[in-house]
Order: C-alpha cells, then sequence, then structure tokens
C-alpha cells in the first residue's frame, strides 16, 4: 500500500505532462544550413537553430536523413523533434567534444526529446576490435539540474558510454524508447539515474554492453549546487519502470554502486530479462539506505558472457575498509520467475543485517550444474577489494546463499533444481526466518 501511496501525486503530473502538446514555433535544422549526407559536420548549424528555439520555447526539428554533428546543448522549454527516418550521428572525432558529452541539458526545465528518429554516438568509432578504448565522450546524453522532462519514442543505439543520463532532476517520463548498444562494449550503461527523483520508465527497449537501467546515489565531492549556492538533494526516490524488455552484459536492473545517501519507494514491474548477468542487483557499498523496494511480475532468464551469473545478488559491502556500513530493508520479491544457471545470493554485512526481505510466489529454476568452487563475491568495480570486516559467502555449497539477514519471508516459493546436483539448495548464516513455505521440484 504504501507505494501505491508515494506514486499517486507524481504519477498524475508526469501524465499531465506527458500528455501535453505544446503549439510551439519550429525550427527546422535544414533553414539554419544542415547538409543531411551524413558527412558534412553539422554542429554550428543545429546549434543555431537550438538557440533560436531556446529564444522562442520553441521546436527543433530533425527531418529524414543523416546529420554528422559533435556537441549540441539544449535548454529549457523546448522540444527536440527527431522524425522517422532522421539520425542524428555523432562524430568519430573527440575534438568535437569540448566538455565531454554528446548532448548536454543543463538546468532544461520542462525539455522533451522525442520523435521516432534515431540518435546514433556512433561508439565504434572509438573501441577498437578487442573493445578497448582510449578516449571517448562520456557520459553521452546528459539531462541534469531540470523538472518536467519527457523522452519518448526515439531509438538510441551504438553508445560510447553511459547512454542516457539524468543527474539530479525531478520529475522525469521516460515512454516507449529503445537502446541498443553492443553487449562487448564496456560502461554503455542504457539509464542512469542519478541523485533523481519521481522519474517513471516505460515500454523501453534496452539492450546494452553495460548495466540496463541502474539507480546511483553520488558523494559529496559530485555535489552540485544549483544558482544560489545551494546544495542538491542527494536521493533517489519515486521511481517506477514498468513494462519494459531488458538485455545487460551485467545487471539487467540494479542499485549501486555509488549508495552514498537514499534510495527509496522503487517498482520494478512487469519486465522481461534475457542475457544478463545480474538479473536483479543491489550493491550497498557508501553507508546509505535502500529501503522499499518492490520488484514485481519479472520474468528473468540470466545467460551473459560472464563465468558467474546471478538471478538476484543483493549485498552490503565497503569501498574502502573505514567506509561506513549501508542498509538494505523492506525489499520485495512478487510474482517473479527466474531462470538461472549461477545462484541467488543474499548477505548482509556481520555489522548490519539485511532487513526485511520477503519473497511471495516466486519460481526459481537452476538451469544447470553448478561449480562455484573458484568464483569471487562482486563487488561493481574491479578497484573495490575485499576487506577483514565483510563477508564473501559466494563459494559455499548453496545455490540460494542467504547471509546476515533478519524478517526473511518466503511465501509460495518453488524451486526447481537440475537432478543429481551434489551442491545444495540452500546455505543460510546467522538469519531469523520469518515465513518459509517454499516447494522443491
Amino acid at each position: 500500500m504504501r507505494y501505491a501511496i508515494a506514486f499517486i501525486t507524481f504519477f498524475s503530473v508526469l501524465l499531465q505532462l506527458s500528455c501535453k502538446e505544446p503549439n510551439q514555433k519550429e525550427f527546422n535544422v535544414l533553414s539554419f544550413g544542415a547538409v543531411p549526407d551524413g558527412k558534412t559536420l553539422n554542429t554550428q548549424a543545429i546549434q543555431s537553430a537550438i538557440d533560436a528555439a531556446i529564444q522562442a520555447n520553441g521546436k527543433i526539428v530533425i527531418p529524414e536523413g543523416t546529420f554528422l554533428t559533435g556537441a549540441l546543448t539544449l535548454g529549457p522549454h523546448i522540444t527536440l523533434q527527431i522524425n522517422e527516418g532522421a539520425t542524428l550521428l555523432a562524430s568519430p572525432d573527440i575534438e568535437d567534444y569540448p566538455e565531454g558529452h554528446f548532448i548536454s541539458a543543463p538546468y532544461a526545465d520542462s525539455l522533451v526529446i522525442q520523435g521516432k528518429g534515431t540518435i546514433n554516438g556512433n561508439g565504434t568509432a572509438f573501441f577498437d576490435a578487442d573493445w578497448e578504448f582510449t578516449e571517448r565522450p562520456q557520459p553521452w546524453i546528459v539531462i541534469r539540474d531540470a523538472k518536467g522532462i519527457i523522452v519518448r519514442g526515439i531509438h538510441l543505439e551504438n553508445s560510447p558510454s553511459h547512454t542516457l543520463n539524468f543527474d539530479f532532476c525531478d520529475g522525469v517520463s521516460v515512454n516507449g524508447i529503445s537502446i541498443k548498444n553492443d553487449p562487448r562494449s564496456r560502461n554503455t550503461d542504457g539509464i542512469d539515474i542519478r541523485n533523481t527523483r519521481n522519474i517513471t520508465v516505460t515500454n523501453a527497449d534496452i539492450r546494452t554492453g553495460d548495466d540496463a537501467i541502474c539507480l546511483k546515489v553520488t558523494s559529496k565531492k559530485h555535489l552540485w549546487h544549483d544558482p544560489k549556492g545551494n546544495p542538491r538533494p542527494r536521493t533517489v526516490e519515486n521511481v517506477l519502470v514498468k513494462d519494459c524488455y531488458l538485455e545487460s552484459d551485467d545487471s539487467a536492473l540494479k542499485l549501486g554502486t555509488g549508495s552514498w545517501y537514499l534510495t527509496q519507494n522503487v517498482v520494478f514491474e512487469n519486465i522481461t530479462i534475457r542475457k544478463t548477468r545480474y538479473a536483479m542487483a543491489l550493491f550497498m557499498m557508501d553507508g546509505g539506505v535502500y529501503r522499499d523496494i518492490l520488484f514485481k511480475n519479472i520474468d528473468a532468464e540470466t545467460g551473459a558472457r560472464h563465468a558467474q551469473e546471478y538471478g538476484i545478488f543483493m549485498d552490503i559491502h565497503q569501498r574502502q575498509e573505514d567506509s561506513p556500513v549501508g542498509q538494505i530493508e523492506n525489499v520485495r520479491f512478487e510474482d517473479c520467475s527466474i531462470a538461472t544457471a549461477g545462484i541467488l545470493y543474499l548477505s548482509g554485512h556481520p555489522e548490519q543485517k539485511l532487513n526485511t526481505i520477503h519473497m511471495e510466489n516466486v519460481e526459481v529454476t537452476f538451469t544447470d550444474h553448478l561449480d562455484n568452487s573458484s568464483w569471487k563475491k562482486p563487488k561493481g568495480n574491479r578497484k573495490i577489494k575485499q576487506w577483514a570486516s565483510t563477508s564473501d559467502y559466494v563459494r559455499e555449497k548453496g545455490k540460494f546463499i542467504l547471509a546476515d539477514a533478519d524478517n526473511v519471508r518466503m511465501n509460495n516459493v518453488i524451486f526447481k533444481q537440475v537432478p543429481k546436483d551434489s551442491i545444495a539448495l540452500f546455505w543460510k548464516h546467522n538469519v531469523a526466518m520469518d515465513t518459509l513455505n517454499v516447494k522443491i521440484n
């Protein structure tokens, strides 16, 4: 009930935003000298159209054709309309990105990006044959310090880095978009939600080389201030991700690793997940709080390029040996189906247990024989180390590893195992079960 109450107000606001279609003056980029041949660099022409639209609260129209361009900066109260058959093609030259991003939208209240066209990041220009890079524009599209944002209908592909990023935003609607990046392309997250409140992501098709949808709260050193010098709120809250298809070479749905303050009131619902390393992952590293997180009607199958797979991964770790210990509380999995050749791993911290973890009407199928004897606990970042103060149970002989947790409830949970596997189903340590109603087939 608390989830429904939390979302009523901002859902109605976003619905009004998404239905609003203002009568805006149009600024076609062809009128500003843009050439749709895929070869001519159109940065100046397109930016001139954007600047004119900002002055008139108007609409920039990208018509059919391929428009090569470098970095662009959007502003408030405008619409970027990318028509069907139109492509914004990012320049392959790093010198065309003086601020490091392809599209920036700072303080761009009431910005709309829409259409049936494509934004192509030219990502393969920044990776070598082994998918390594030396320099690249990153993050790729950044909307920050803005309210009332709408992104709908567009196709994003071939990003060189984190694709669509919302930083310190309030009131965001993302609907009907697709993101397609090569699974071998590192750090090409689909949608990153940082320090952002009141956001819906619906009807999205996201296939990436890193996390598909990732929620993060950054540290003080990343803190922005508004024009009056006031600090931005460092929370992620009131998030709905619904009716989506996700593929990820890392985590399909992820919280972390940036977890400094508060992430709460998050619903992931009616989502299909395929070809992923982690279906659902909560990495707590920085002493913050994850609270009131719901995974509902998730149909997940793991299976990426990695040896280790996790249907669910939930862990409290520490980024540094002296980092504060964070909290994970009230996480629910309802009406979910999970198939994995790996394990489910839910572990708190010796100093801070997981609190209130509920699974209801969940079916888990272990699809292959398991050998986890050489596994190492993932920490979400190669630079983070294993400390004496933190736990690591991934090599224990269990397919469902549950440790350091209180108030665990499992009701109508069905496990299907590969027959004659030498590894037990459950491995538990320091766990207080509230309800255990499971079936093993």
